[in-house]
């Protein structure tokens, strides 16, 4: 069975909405996760494929579980 779901953009959607409920900008949780606000823009766009290492970081700095970013709300 071929599951179709797009996790790139599910998670980028994801991360969006968590960021912009923290109130943060692209700018402020990129510094805060330690990456580069493009790479943190071409996640949000699901241009990007994030590593574990960058998906834990993202989520303990939106305050949520890792595998919380995978669900749709």
């Amino acid at each position: 069975m071929k599951n179709n779901i797009n996790y790139k953009e599910l998670v980028g959607k994801k991360v969006r909405r968590l960021r912009l409920k923290a109130e943060f900008s692209q700018e402020n949780l990129a510094e805060r996760c330690g990456i580069f606000r493009t790479y943190l823009s071409r996640i949000e766009s699901g241009a990007a494929n994030p590593s574990i290492v960058v998906l834990v970081a993202l989520a303990n700095a939106l305050c949520v579980n890792p595998h919380e970013l995978f669900t749709a709300d």
